[in-house]
């Protein structure tokens, strides 16, 4: 069974400690400048992981040296603690601070 949608306080008490997660359209966002095309990529290719163990797929652009990642849950039409969990795994895994 998938996790029941966030309050609104909820998702702000989060975003107050990861500075790098932005509220858009009711998505979490967050942006990557990476110094390489390639190192941009690999960060694409590193965060499969993350979203095959939480079976939770994120809206992920690679554009050059930018990577945007989009997280949502689409059947619950908002966020959930899976978007919050896959966030944390990926502020881990590029080694920004979060909570």
């Amino acid at each position: 069974m998938r996790p029941p949608r966030l309050t609104d306080d909820e998702v702000r008490d989060w975003l107050v400690t990861h500075p790098s997660w932005r509220l858009a359209e009711g998505h979490l966002v967050a942006d990557w400048h990476l110094p390489s095309h390639r190192e941009a990529a690999q960060l694409v290719v590193d965060q499969v992981p993350i979203a095959d163990r939480l079976d939770h797929h994120a809206v992920v652009t690679l554009v050059y040296r930018d990577v945007r990642v989009e997280l949502w849950t689409h059947d619950r039409d908002g966020l959930t603690e899976l978007d919050l969990a896959y966030a944390d795994a990926l502020d881990e895994l590029t080694g920004r601070s979060g909570a």
